[in-house]
């Protein structure tokens, strides 16, 4: 497993508690703004000894600004890291994944299928996500990778909030939010499509809770069912 993140504090200690649990883990920092390093990044990943079967574009900045105060120099931020990134780290994994199987699974939000005021820069990157993906489940349709975008579909718990923090909260703030970890079975069950579904938008905790209902895990006939969007165009 490789994690990847600008902050290298925030990584350090992502990678020291998943080493603790016996997982074997590395670490790259990345500023996925800058080009050159996202390319290197996607060679590296393309070129790897062992390489992975499975990309999961979680990174994004989230500026909240009405779009006359929105300057060019964050509209370039905003579009570099949570579009531009995606397609290139899809684009240098893609022809492997899809004859050696595989499943690249793009973080999407709301904000992907809705306007919001004073997030425009947010909301047209995370549209070209969904466009992005789904014209890639297109183009692969037949092979081994899956193409999927999936949100929480739950209030989680932010990050760079301490614990005491969390814990000085009023009880009902608390219980209006949910553990990022509980939504783990998704991202596994998705990470395991391979092929099947494909060119979906899933939520990632109805998909938690479909997983909870079955004794037996959820087919792909199953977790197609769960899908909210099915692209079913022909390439």
């Amino acid at each position: 497993m490789t994690l990847v993140a600008e902050v290298a504090d925030e990584l350090e200690a992502a990678t020291s508690r998943l080493s603790s649990e016996g997982l074997v883990v590395q670490a790259r920092c990345v500023d996925l703004a800058d080009r050159l390093s996202v390319h290197a990044l996607g060679q590296w990943m393309a070129a790897g000894s062992d390489p992975a079967d499975i990309l999961v574009n979680n990174a994004a900045v989230l500026p909240i600004s009405p779009m006359a105060m929105t300057d060019e120099v964050v509209w370039d931020q905003v579009l570099a890291v949570n579009l531009s990134a995606t397609f290139l780290l899809m684009r240098a994994v893609a022809a492997r994944l899809s004859v050696q199987g595989g499943s690249v699974i793009n973080v999407s939000s709301r904000a992907g299928v809705h306007g919001f005021a004073d997030e425009t820069a947010y909301c047209a990157a995370k549209f070209g996500v969904e466009g992005l993906t789904r014209a890639a489940a297109l183009e692969y349709r037949g092979t081994r990778v899956s193409f999927n975008t999936v949100t929480p579909g739950a209030r989680i718990k932010p990050t760079g909030v301490t614990a005491a923090d969390y814990d000085a909260w009023p009880d009902a703030r608390r219980a209006a939010l949910r553990d990022p970890e509980a939504l783990g079975p998704a991202f596994v069950r998705l990470a395991q499509a391979q092929g099947s579904p494909t060119g979906c938008r899933f939520d990632a905790w109805r998909v938690c809770q479909g997983l909870a209902a079955s004794e037996t895990g959820l087919t792909d006939d199953a977790l197609m069912a769960l899908a909210e969007t099915v692209e079913r165009g022909a390439p």
